[in-house]
Order: structure tokens, then sequence, then C-alpha cells
């Protein structure tokens, strides 16, 4: 089986000051999960009008395609959620660590 790591997040090791590599990790993972959103966001809409343009029903004018269009693009829709939403856990991953490890 190939090799299927991330070699951003692979590459930090968690030794050392642990607070500069969960930082450094963090970082990683939100800007990997930004360039996700970004993309998955750009692939709702093009899949979303590629697929609206394809020719549906004639007695309804094409509207079935489109509105089949949309169902199959809102998964996309989605997962570009839940890439924002992992952007957000990189950046409280290194505070999480400072406010149960280093506070007190």
């Amino acid at each position: 089986m190939a090799d299927r790591k991330i070699s951003e997040l692979s590459s930090i090791t968690f030794t050392g000051s642990l607070g500069e590599a969960f930082q450094t990790y963090g970082n990683a993972l939100s800007t990997i999960a930004d360039r996700w959103n970004t993309e998955l966001d750009i692939a709702a809409v093009d899949s979303e009008a590629a697929m609206g343009s394809m020719k549906g029903h004639v007695l309804l004018f094409g509207l079935d395609s489109k509105i089949r269009a949309r169902r199959v693009a809102k998964r996309l829709k989605r997962a570009r959620d839940l890439a924002a939403s992992l952007a957000d856990r990189g950046q409280t991953f290194h505070r999480s660590y400072r406010k149960h490890f280093l506070a007190g």
C-alpha cells in the first residue's frame, strides 16, 4: 500500500518545546483545511453549474436537473463546512494545550 501521509503534518515532531510544536501543527492543519475549504467551495459551484446545464425533462423546462444538481452539490458544500470547522479546530488546538497544561 502506498504511503498516505500528509507531509505538512507528519514532518512536525512533538519533541522539545511542545507549545511550539503544537502551535506549528495547529497552523499547518488550519492551512491545509483552508485549502480544502477553498477547493471544495469551487468544486461545489462548478459541479452544480455543470450538472444544472444538463437537459432535464422537456415539460419541466430543465428545472428537475437544476434541483438534482443542487442536491448533489450540497454534499460538497457540507464537506466544505467540515473543512472550515477543521481549520477552526487547528487554531484552538494550541490554545487548549496552553489552557489545560500551562495555566495553573
